[in-house]
């Protein structure tokens, strides 16, 4: 009977245990990039209203954060560059933990499809906390361009292309990618001190 009992605690545990792993499957559906392309556009209006400042305190209020229906939420800042200029700096997350390089990718890919950027402008980061970070610079005059620019708005029938062409470019910006050293407990003391 024992046995028994710790053969159904191990199927047990390894049930809890698959089911907390990240279900990757969503973020490829169209209906996905729609909603994608949607929260993408609100969150760079949001974002290009407070540029060169500091970010909000809450992102999601203000719009420039949103979280999709499988579960990745998106950040957008701009900066303004040491050099002149704007950084342009979108961040994606799993808010379940663990976020996959290769789900990163297609979706940093996506993103850079959906904002008309080439795969010279931008750059593909992944931080020690697990954050992945596409970033891109734009001089003053290229930022007033892109901020006219509405961001792309595929129809349903034409998301599956642009997903093919992601998957397709994906491994060029994993390959790419960086590392950004982010030191939690400064971030979290400088927010504090404002």
């Amino acid at each position: 009977m024992l046995k028994w009992i710790i053969i159904g605690l191990v199927l047990f545990l390894l049930y809890k245990w698959i089911r907390r792993r990240p279900r990757y499957d969503r973020i490829f559906a169209p209906d996905h990039v729609i909603e994608l392309r949607r929260g993408l556009a609100g969150a760079k209006t949001a974002a290009l209203a407070r540029a060169g400042e500091k970010p909000a305190a809450d992102p999601f209020a203000d719009g420039s954060a949103f979280l999709t229906s499988a579960d990745i939420a998106i950040f957008y800042t701009v900066a303004k560059a040491p050099a002149g200029g704007f950084e342009h700096h979108v961040s994606m997350s799993y808010r379940g933990g663990f976020f996959a390089r290769a789900a990163a990718g297609y979706l940093a890919a996506v993103i850079r499809r959906l904002l008309d950027l080439t795969t010279s402008q931008c750059v593909l980061a992944a931080s020690t906390s697990g954050v992945y970070h596409l970033i891109f610079s734009l001089s003053a005059e290229e930022h007033a361009r892109f901020a006219a620019q509405p961001v792309a708005n595929p129809s349903h029938d034409a998301v599956p292309a642009l997903c093919a062409q992601a998957m397709a470019e994906r491994d060029a910006l994993v390959a790419r990618m960086g590392k950004l050293e982010v030191d939690l407990d400064k971030a979290e003391r400088s927010s504090r001190e404002d």
